[in-house]
């Protein structure tokens, strides 16, 4: 099945679409953030500094925050009024002193090199223009020992009846487009509609 074009804007700079975008996926998104929350418990993560790229209205930023209170995360999206939404969750959830929600391009990361210990990226690839840009990008900003975190949409046979499924990388094309970009190796792994990217996720040898 050939992949569609976006049925939705790259960015929501609507209200309206942000509001109803958030009243759609919210709890979906939720349940990323938690399983990342795992994934980073398992690979010995305690504190430090988090960069969510594609932040939207800051559900994973959220979870992460209400699980490490000792991390400092950014959240970053051209969408201000998700940003809004982020802001306005965060302060709901009692971590808004922890996320600095903030407008930025995932193209042109405004960070130096190396100044993230974690960079998350959830259901960007198949949005952003340029994904092996902001693939390059991440690598950039991200320390040594750092951590990367990806989750996207897989396009898969039910792509027919689901809509958004259809604009989505398959497997294989996701692992194409980061065939091509500088990122550090890591591991793939599929659920029943998403595949991730994991890299730098082994615990540190004192965490062990």
């Amino acid at each position: 099945m050939k992949r569609a074009d976006l049925f939705h804007p790259r960015i929501f700079s609507d209200h309206d679409w942000a509001e109803g975008y958030y009243k759609r996926n919210a709890k979906n998104i939720e349940q990323v953030g938690k399983r990342f929350v795992q994934l980073l418990k398992k690979s010995g993560f305690k504190e430090g500094k988090i960069l969510d790229t594609g932040c939207g209205f800051g559900a994973v930023a959220i979870e992460v925050a209400k699980c490490f209170d000792k991390a400092e995360i950014v959240g970053i999206d051209l969408g201000e009024p998700l940003l809004e939404l982020g802001r306005s969750l965060a302060e709901k959830n009692g971590v808004a002193d922890r996320i600095d929600f903030s407008r930025g391009d995932v193209h042109h990361l405004d960070y130096e090199s190396g100044s993230f210990d974690v960079v998350i990226n959830t259901f960007m690839m198949h949005v952003v223009e340029d994904p092996v840009l902001m693939l390059n990008e991440m690598e950039r900003v991200t320390g040594k020992q750092g951590r990367i975190m990806i989750t996207d949409l897989r396009r898969i046979w039910l792509a027919v009846a689901v809509r958004k499924l259809k604009t989505a990388f398959t497997l294989e094309e996701g692992k194409e487009v980061i065939s091509k970009s500088q990122i550090r190796p890591g591991k793939y792994s599929r659920g029943p509609f998403w595949w991730d990217y994991l890299a730098g996720m082994q615990p540190a040898a004192s965490d062990s």
